[in-house]
């Protein structure tokens, strides 16, 4: 049956993972905060080679943006290439590729090796476009992709049921479920001094020889702290600056196999309208994804997914819309995640954040990057995802953009207004209202 309450099909379609909250002070090599795909796979890295791990997760483990991805597993991140061959150069605009390459096939490896039934399934990329305008675009992408040593290649057919201007299209990348693949890596994590603990909210970290983990439940002591929580909820680093949020929005439709386009695609336009499918129930289902906006300045969501229902309709030959979801993804302004120490100063606190909406690759390297890191490890990739790297030139142009609309967002949320009432909120809306006169958050 259709879902009331907007529900991810990742999340609908696996029970609740069974783990324990913190009830008594634990001492561990590493402390992982956030049990998404990044703290899941630096966690189980970390105890393969030795580590003692604590992973700590707020709420339940998966349920966070790991659980309302889209979980494309790609390094065909749109026209990511271009940007940053002009940003930072070629030489890091293959290593980015490198690496998410890297985690397509670490993942591949790990559900190979470990027997995971995780629904991967090995399909080709298209980042495509229906407008003649941005052909040119699409056309330096595959050039750029090429130079970085990238299978990509410019088409201006694809198996859309629906005609496009052109596209890049890249092979050897997949598709899996996200939970089905993880769920195996949380459970294996506990014993031998290591532990999983969800529904306790780490509060302040000390960083110190050794750190300490303050949570709602109990202290947690180790030598190092994993800090993978989306966006860093210890902001030494002013992340809350240097990346801005962006809310999008996920159909889940049933269609038969012959109706399911092969392949996985985004497109390059404003707004961008993503593309996949999934087994569900001996026929497929169809995710299409977009109507992203920034975070927090859309009251209406029930338009953007009437919006998004609209587009598909007028693509596809689709019945009834099984799922709806929307998902919170953190953009850095230069394209490249923010993986390393938390700060300048940190000597033993890490973060992960920035994924751009490719959280299932970054979200990968991430977890090796991290690993290595505290391992004391040499990682070629390293430099490229620098957290605490400066911005160039247009990168702080960006940056300046973005936090002068949150400053006048800001104020004018501040400035006197009509505010709502109670009665004009739907079920599952939020906002702040008037109340007797009151501006109170309902």
């Amino acid at each position: 049956m259709p879902q009331e309450v907007p529900t991810s099909y990742w999340v609908d379609s696996i029970p609740a993972p069974a783990f324990p909250r913190l009830d008594e002070p634990v001492v561990v090599d590493v402390a992982v905060i956030g049990a998404g795909i990044a703290g899941i796979t630096a966690a189980t890295l970390l105890k393969e080679a030795g580590k003692t791990v604590a992973v700590l997760e707020s709420k339940e483990v998966l349920r966070g943006v790991t659980g309302y991805t889209t979980a494309k597993l790609t390094s065909g991140h749109n026209l990511v290439y271009s940007a940053i061959t002009a940003t930072f150069g070629p030489e890091a605009a293959r290593l980015y590729a490198e690496a998410n390459e890297a985690a397509i096939a670490h993942v591949a490896a790990v559900a190979e090796a470990r027997k995971i039934a995780c629904d991967l399934e090995r399909t080709s990329n298209y980042v495509y476009s229906e407008s003649r305008s941005e052909v040119d675009k699409i056309r330096a992408e595959v050039k750029a992709a090429r130079n970085v040593g990238l299978d990509a290649s410019f088409v201006e057919e694809t198996p859309l049921p629906f005609p496009v201007a052109g596209a890049v299209r890249q092979e050897g990348q997949a598709q899996f479920h996200p939970r089905k693949y993880l769920l195996p890596l949380a459970e294996s994590i506990p014993g031998d001094g290591s532990c999983v603990f969800q529904e306790t909210r780490a509060l302040s970290v000390e960083d110190g020889e050794p750190c300490r983990v303050r949570t709602n439940r109990g202290e947690v002591i180790a030598r190092d702290v994993i800090v993978a929580t989306h966006l860093p909820i210890f902001d030494r680093g002013l992340y809350f600056a240097k990346t801005s949020p962006k809310r999008s929005y996920v159909l889940g439709i049933p269609v038969d196999e012959a109706k399911a386009p092969d392949g996985m695609f985004i497109s390059t336009e404003t707004p961008i309208h993503s593309i996949r499918h999934t087994p569900f129930d001996g026929r497929r289902l169809l995710l299409v994804g977009g109507e992203g906006h920034k975070a927090g300045q859309d009251e209406d969501t029930r338009r953007r997914y009437a919006s998004l229902e609209e587009w598909a309709r007028a693509r596809f030959e689709v019945g009834s819309v099984e799922y709806r979801w929307s998902t919170h993804d953190n953009y850095s302004a230069d394209r490249v995640p923010y993986i390393g120490k938390l700060g300048r100063r940190s000597d033993h606190v890490y973060v992960a954040t920035g994924f751009n909406g490719w959280g299932m690759t970054n979200g990968t390297v991430a977890g090796i990057l991290l690993c290595d890191a505290i391992r004391g490890k040499p990682n070629p990739w390293a430099e490229v995802y620098d957290s605490t790297r400066l911005p160039q030139l247009g990168a702080a142009r960006r940056l300046v953009k973005e936090n002068a609309n949150v400053g006048l967002r800001w104020l004018g949320d501040r400035l006197p207004g009509r505010a709502r009432s109670v009665a004009e909120l739907s079920a599952g809306e939020g906002d702040v209202v008037s109340i007797r006169g009151e501006r109170t958050a309902v």
